[in-house]
């Protein structure tokens, strides 16, 4: 026998809803796809297979599985044999790798890239052409200015 399941409307009202499903299991469900309530297929108000029909035509084509485990079987102390361990790795001393390689721009001038360990490129120029020596000029000081705002007239 089914569970008796009672709900409470909004304003109070309880309604049993297994009474409803047995009461109307005989009327067309809205909806495409031709059944009642009780879920048997219908063409033109006579039902043409029931919902046990359906059920057991369903069941009988899945495929049956049988349940695998993913994990491996316990294995007992006795039998677990480990004939050549595999060797811990060594660790190797860090070497200070640095590359250092001369390039020449299209304008005559040489740089010298060094890549450090890290993978960091620096750049160091090498005696720029006399040409592109300029003098540097020099900056003004400026002067500091205290933090207090003139009053505009």
């Amino acid at each position: 026998m089914a569970r008796k399941r009672t709900y409470r409307t909004n304003k109070g009202k309880t309604i049993d809803m297994e009474a409803m499903r047995t009461a109307n299991e005989k009327t067309i469900a809205t909806g495409n796809m031709s059944v009642n309530a009780k879920g048997d297929v219908v063409r033109r108000g006579k039902v043409v297979k029931t919902a046990k029909e359906r059920a057991t035509v369903r069941h009988q084509t899945i495929k049956q599985t049988t349940q695998a485990s993913l994990k491996r079987p316990l294995e007992s102390k006795e039998t677990k044999v480990n004939p050549d361990p595999i060797p811990e790795p060594t660790p190797i001393e860090e070497a200070e790798l640095t590359v250092e390689t001369i390039r020449t721009r299209d304008d005559g001038s040489k740089y010298k890239e060094v890549m450090t360990p890290d993978g960091d490129i620096d750049i160091v120029e090498l005696d720029p052409p006399e040409e592109l020596v300029e003098e540097a000029p020099k900056k003004k000081k400026k002067k500091k200015s205290s933090g207090k705002k003139k009053p505009t007239v």
